[in-house]
């Protein structure tokens, strides 16, 4: 089914996503290859699913709200360590890693 697969391309997103954000954190270079790869492949497969104008509609909600996914987790994860990560600055990742699946699909 579409929608199952659409919801294991997001999950597989996320994981890359927070993969690479606590990358930046570390003392090696963080490589977002993976994180954009996997953000081509859900948002190539949601454009389908909805077409353009949907897409376009839903797209800084989806962004926004999978921000806020992203940094519950990683609270809950890092919970009792020093580092606590910023919201702003994981919105601003996630976005570059979507416009670069973005440039990646015929919209």
């Amino acid at each position: 089914m579409l929608v199952d697969t659409v919801q294991s391309l997001r999950l597989a997103f996320k994981r890359a996503f927070t993969a690479y954000y606590l990358a930046l954190d570390s003392p090696g270079i963080a490589d977002p290859t993976e994180a954009f790869d996997a953000a081509r492949a859900y948002l190539s497969t949601v454009h389908e699913h909805f077409g353009t104008a949907e897409f376009m509609h839903r797209l800084d909600d989806d962004t926004t709200h999978l921000a806020g996914q992203v940094e519950q987790d990683l609270r809950h994860k890092l919970k009792g360590r020093n580092y606590q990560p910023d919201s702003d600055d994981i919105e601003d990742r996630l976005r570059e890693c979507f416009e670069y699946g973005l440039s990646q699909i015929s919209l």
